[in-house]
């Protein structure tokens, strides 16, 4: 496995290429490798479950996109990278920090990675109003810092006229962007997107994809976004410093831009429009 990941990461994928990953995993849950008894344990209860996963990858670019299908293994890869789940075999790095290795046990738990995750469904605590939300993870500033961090989250989101507003009076895409603010407010070392945007109509989305984008860029916060939706895919993967995956059935089984990685589903659609 790590010899076809090397490979697929090398400089004919068309990526540029630098020395420092931001993130990188091998990331192992199911019945592909046997160790001791422990994990041969893990593994039976992840059989049980259903899960299967083998995905290795180092991310360079700015900007990655994980694409394919329901049930491929998407946000199981982004929870084990979050600390959510724990592999039975494996390592994560987020930038030069090792957050999990299970050869040298070393396991950090959530909030000590520096990962942002936001999910499809926006978990919000339902007796916080929307600025309570945004301002729960920023317990080490002071009150005027954090007053100005949830200000600027808000402006980001189109969320100023909804700030005192419990989730049960929200909307589900106004949830949703309260979720996202929330996960930005502490400024994480690296950003897990799992569709979290799917609730928004196409013009709001768009709108917040392209705010949230420029406030990436400015502080120069890496991206690992994940989309079963193809064209979705193609729009995210062309930018520049851009890289997609490709996972099936638990595996990623191509690495590169997104010329290469979507080729065939870019010529089926410009076949389609002969």
């Amino acid at each position: 496995m790590r010899e076809v990941a090397a490979q697929q990461i090398g400089p004919e994928s068309g990526v540029p290429q630098q020395t420092a990953p931001w993130l990188a995993f091998s990331i192992h849950h199911g019945a592909h490798v046997h160790l001791h008894a422990a994990v041969d344990r893990k593994a039976a209860e992840d059989r049980k479950s259903g899960l299967s996963l083998a995905v290795e990858a180092s991310l360079s670019g700015s900007l990655a996109v994980l694409v394919g299908p329901s049930g491929a293994g998407k946000t199981s890869l982004l929870r084990s990278i979050a600390g959510l789940m724990r592999p039975r075999h494996g390592y994560v790095t987020v930038g030069d920090k090792t957050v999990w290795d299970s050869g040298r046990h070393i396991w950090l738990r959530p909030a000590e990675r520096g990962c942002g995750l936001v999910m499809q469904r926006s978990s919000l605590f339902p007796a916080m109003t929307a600025r309570e939300n945004i301002a729960f993870g920023l317990h080490a500033l002071s009150r005027e810092e954090r007053e100005q961090r949830v200000r600027e989250m808000a402006a980001l989101f189109r969320l100023e006229p909804l700030l005192s507003r419990r989730p049960s009076q929200l909307s589900g895409g106004e949830q949703q962007r309260v979720a996202v603010a929330r996960t930005l407010a502490p400024h994480p070392r690296v950003l897990l997107l799992d569709e979290p945007f799917a609730g928004l109509n196409p013009d709001l989305k768009d709108a917040v994809l392209t705010d949230l984008e420029s406030w990436l860029a400015e502080t120069r916060t890496p991206v690992l976004h994940v989309t079963h939706d193809v064209a979705e895919a193609w729009r995210l993967g062309t930018r520049p410093d851009a890289e997609v995956l490709r996972i099936e059935d638990g595996r990623i089984v191509s690495q590169g831009t997104a010329a290469v990685v979507l080729a065939a589903e870019r010529a089926q659609l410009l076949s389609s429009l002969e």
